[in-house]
């Protein structure tokens, strides 16, 4: 058993699901799909642009980890005519390696990037994409309206934005509401939040309905799967995500109280100690095993294919204490790109216009981080998947209210070094003030920059 908090685990073990439909769907839509057989995986010449009558064809190559992406073509030519759109479907490794081993080479990038949460660090502190705010681009005049924290993520220490913020990962807690009315709980959004969510509430709260909840059970059902998950998870990234602020390491200041809830969940028993993401996780949602969930908006596409006896079932409400986002992605444009003004264009369109944003949302569940496209009525629409409840006008409003620091090149070590820690509190009972004590004094000796 693993309890390693880890969106790349996630995609990988999800991948893994060989040809499961519902997994693609669901790494769609937090910002990670798992790879289509067949296809290229980028780096081609580009063709010498057509003519169309008297008009010239620019052709731009975007990469992107999901087919899905294929849904922007049409749209987008028929907008621009002018722009020939190259979908190139990429695993998710190479979206990301291949692209840095190219600004190595010289030559090999695409047009567009697609680039994931977890690995926005490395590309915002390194050369090799092209600054948004400078011309030919005009990015600045969409700042406010693009998630604050999002832009902060795209952004580099000295004031570049060299990323465009393109999804979201807004989260809660979700609850069946069919397991809660059996145990003669209340179901409806505003009384569950009234007891256990949003800034009133804190996680003694939650915890203490939790108990209340596995008693009334017989012992049988948790409130939810996993502590490393769906408390480590959110009490961390209430903080906003990211262990180190530059070369300041902040695993101590950040991770001590995480641990402690996470770990005292286990110790009272109102986790179900299922790890996420795998088989025993698939079984224990069938089984009862658990009534809930603390994650993000994108699990609504998984489960909407791999549960389907389950969709009205489910509902959402804020976190206790604070929100939070888990997941999204941006596009970026390459130094090494010939095109820069047609893919301005394209990213601009994909980003920052509610046409773009909600052809992508309907889509695949990706979740918008430019704000207007929130206006559209879709977002005030009754909800199926959540029993009629607008769940989407509530992830807008979480959206738009979370913290964030700058991502490091760093991130990814930091993370598996808290990960392995977190193992140690969870399945070993470690205790917590020196678990997060040795994840940083082991991030200080392993990665040489970094200053306590």
């Amino acid at each position: 058993m693993t309890t390693k908090l880890s969106r790349r685990r996630f995609l990988k073990v999800a991948a893994a699901g060989a040809g499961s439909i519902g997994a693609t769907a669901l790494l769609a839509a937090c910002g990670g799909a798992a790879p289509q057989g067949g296809q290229p995986t980028g780096g081609q010449a580009q063709p010498a642009a057509p003519v169309q009558g008297d008009t010239v064809v620019t052709e731009i190559t975007f990469w992107w980890w999901d087919q899905v992406g294929e849904v922007w073509k049409e749209p987008f030519e028929k907008a621009h005519p002018n722009i020939k759109l190259n979908f190139v479907n990429t695993p998710f490794a190479d979206a990301h390696d291949k692209l840095l081993t190219s600004f190595a080479a010289g030559s090999g990038a695409p047009d567009v990037a697609s680039i994931e949460i977890g690995r926005v660090g490395n590309f915002t502190a390194k050369g090799g994409l092209a600054d948004l705010l400078a011309p030919p681009f005009d990015a600045g005049s969409l700042k406010n309206d693009m998630v604050a924290y999002k832009w902060t993520q795209g952004s580099t220490a000295d004031g570049r934005l060299v990323c465009l913020p393109w999804d979201i990962g807004p989260a809660g807690v979700w609850y069946r509401t069919d397991i809660f009315e059996a145990l003669g709980l209340p179901t409806e959004p505003e009384a569950v939040e009234e007891l256990i969510g949003g800034p009133n509430r804190t996680w003694d709260d939650f915890f203490a309905f939790a108990k209340q909840l596995k008693e009334k059970s017989g012992g049988k059902t948790s409130l939810f799967a996993d502590a490393g998950t769906d408390i480590y998870g959110a009490v961390y990234r209430q903080q906003g995500e990211g262990y180190a602020d530059g070369n300041k390491v902040l695993i101590e200041e950040k991770a001590t109280r995480p641990f402690q809830l996470a770990a005292r969940a286990r110790k009272e028993g109102i986790d179900a100690n299922i790890p996420w993401w795998g088989a025993e996780w698939q079984t224990g949602l069938k089984d009862n095993a658990f009534a809930g969930m603390v994650i993000a908006c994108w699990m609504q596409g998984g489960l909407t294919r791999e549960q389907p006896d389950l969709v009205g079932k489910w509902r959402v409400i804020r976190a206790p204490e604070a929100n939070y986002n888990w997941g999204g992605s941006f596009m970026a444009i390459p130094e090494q790109s010939k095109n820069k003004e047609a893919a301005w264009t394209f990213v601009k369109w994909a980003c920052a216009t509610a046409e773009g944003q909600n052809i992508m949302f309907k889509a695949s569940g990706v979740f918008p981080a430019y704000k207007p496209a929130w206006q559209d009525p879709l977002y005030d629409e009754p909800v199926p998947f959540f029993g009629g409840q607008r769940a989407y006008r509530l992830w807008t409003e979480i959206g738009d209210n979370i913290k964030a620091i700058f991502r490091t090149p760093n991130d990814l070590q930091l993370d598996d070094i808290v990960g392995a820690e977190l193992t140690k509190v969870l399945q070993d009972g470690k205790d917590p003030v020196q678990a997060a004590k040795d994840a940083e004094a082991e991030a200080l000796r392993r990665i040489p920059d970094l200053q306590g």
